[in-house]
């Protein structure tokens, strides 16, 4: 596909999802999850620059939230690691990318299976029937296998089947709401619910093409990009992608800068995987969500995993059940992850850490 096409061809090339962009446009302009987060009506990713032709995608807070990209340019087309939650996002994110450059995207690298991190590879494929995806092997089983966890084929038609509820819930909430800061977050909740169903309707998968069971690289025009495959953690098919002349990693969901979403996870094979990633040289992280960070926070992430853990092996040699644990492993933790995990509207500390417990409590405890 010809390199030269404008943001109006790739538009119309993308098929179902410019109807998806157009409910997209009609979003009520409104704060999604917080008054300082910014309008449906903003673009949902601010590009940054992380290092020489590296981007960082970082997505907006949403109501239906899009998980972060990275951007690489390379002298043969464009590499963008993770695809987002839906159609509409990517194409979002393909009109900032047109305003670097004019190259075609070539690859997507999967960082995981879970759904807001490759429903938005349709889009890419639609525009450029070419296009390689690329993931783990065990990634493509778990976006084909029933059960896999919270994402895959599978996953889409349990999100068809529970968003007319959803949205008849937020049309309840709306009508008792009194205070109009809820009411127009509840009504931005509402129109994108409204929209995403809308896209799952036309939804088709765009599976990877390319896979690999270890850690390879690649040599991408005038680029080397390592996909590393370290050991489980978020899930059982994570992805680092790593540059090493820029010293940069993205990290899709297995080091974020908010409260780790651990329910399909490992959590004790998580820490061991982040000390595997620390040995390799980089400075900059772009994490699956939240801003770029330096190196430097992956000892922060992996010491909560590891004194989560602990304090629940403690607690239960003590004879604590998991209700108590609940209710006296936040504070105590709080001291020393509170405010670090507490910097954006979406995913703090107080609202993951008790489900964080009885996650792990399972896998490391009870060993579910």
């Amino acid at each position: 596909m010809s390199s030269s096409w404008t943001r109006r061809d790739f538009l119309i090339g993308s098929g179902a999802a410019l109807a998806a962009v157009q409910a997209l446009d009609h979003f009520h302009p409104c704060c999604a999850m917080a008054a300082d987060a910014p309008t449906a009506g903003s673009e949902l990713f601010e590009l940054k620059p992380v290092a020489d032709g590296i981007y960082a995608a970082i997505a907006a807070p949403r109501y239906k939230v899009n998980c972060n990209a990275a951007v690489i340019l390379t002298n043969d087309g464009v590499v963008v690691v993770d695809s987002h939650s839906k159609p509409s996002a990517a194409l979002a994110l393909y009109r900032e990318v047109q305003s670097i450059t004019k190259q075609p995207i070539k690859r997507i690298i999967n960082t995981h299976f879970h759904w807001d991190h490759w429903q938005g590879n349709q889009t890419y494929k639609e525009a450029y029937p070419d296009l390689e995806i690329i993931a783990s092997q065990r990634t493509l089983e778990n976006l084909t296998r029933p059960g896999a966890g919270n994402g895959g084929i599978p996953n889409v038609d349990i999100q068809r089947g529970m968003l007319p509820k959803e949205i008849e819930q937020l049309g309840n909430d709306l009508a008792s709401a009194t205070d109009p800061a809820q009411k127009m977050r509840l009504e931005s909740n509402m129109r994108q619910t409204q929209a995403y169903m809308a896209e799952l309707a036309n939804f088709k998968p765009a599976l990877p093409t390319r896979t690999f069971d270890k850690t390879v690289s690649l040599v991408v025009g005038d680029r080397e990009i390592q996909i590393l495959l370290l050991g489980r953690g978020h899930t059982d098919g994570d992805v680092f992608i790593h540059l090493p002349k820029e010293k940069v990693v993205a990290t899709g969901d297995a080091l974020i800068d908010w409260m780790p979403y651990m329910n399909d996870g490992f959590p004790e094979d998580w820490v061991h995987t982040l000390d595997a990633l620390e040995k390799f040289d980089f400075t900059h992280i772009i994490p699956g969500h939240g801003g770029v960070m330096p190196k430097e926070h992956l000892a922060f992430f992996r010491g909560y995993m590891a004194d989560l853990i602990a304090a629940i092996k403690s607690a239960h040699a003590e004879g604590a059940s998991l209700d108590e644990m609940k209710k006296t492993l936040p504070d105590r933790l709080a001291v020393k992850y509170e405010q670090g995990m507490s910097k954006h509207p979406l995913g703090r500390y107080r609202d993951r850490i008790g489900l964080n417990i009885e996650v792990a409590y399972g896998k490391v405890v009870g060993k579910a």
